[in-house]
């Protein structure tokens, strides 16, 4: 488990704009931070930090900030009062991608009796082969949202309908 340095820094923060502050005390909430993204890993242009009014037309949630790409707009909101993507930009076929295979898990862990979010996660994992570290919806690509869908649906599949 890594945690943003920052968080132990005597220095004063700086927030970058249009951030008005950014805490230690939500940096070291974050576990294993994912790195601001500058480059969009989906068509390599630019990417900005924004207010999300310019996503959704109006601003949405207490943290209402985004890094978003000046090419594709494929965007990733923030963990609160934090410069930390939530998790990778993603473009519409991949936000749809991580909608769909999170409403599938969601149903598989209902019909396993899996309450526990940690629980529930460990399963996926050990479902995916991957490491619990790393299975995180946000964090998945298309390649991974379909395995973690395909795990998820057999589970519907043998356990039936909710």
């Amino acid at each position: 488990m890594a945690l943003d340095p920052r968080h132990l820094s005597l220095e004063k923060l700086v927030p970058p704009a249009p951030l008005p502050h950014v805490s230690r005390k939500s940096l070291a909430r974050v576990t294993d931070p994912l790195p601001v993204p500058t480059t969009c890993h989906c068509c390599g242009n630019p990417v900005r930090l924004i207010n999300n009014k310019l996503i959704y037309g109006t601003e949405y949630g207490e943290w209402p900030y985004a890094y978003r790409c000046t090419g594709c707009a494929a965007y990733v909101g923030l963990h609160p009062n934090t410069d930390i993507p939530l998790g990778t930009l993603a473009d519409a076929p991949l936000r749809a991608a991580r909608k769909r295979s999170k409403e599938a898990f969601v149903k598989a862990t209902r019909l396993l009796h899996i309450k526990e979010r940690k629980r529930s996660y460990q399963w996926l994992a050990n479902a995916m082969n991957i490491p619990k570290s790393e299975c995180h919806f946000a964090w998945f690509d298309l390649d991974l949202c379909r395995r973690a869908e395909r795990v998820c649906t057999e589970v519907v599949k043998q356990k039936g309908p909710l």
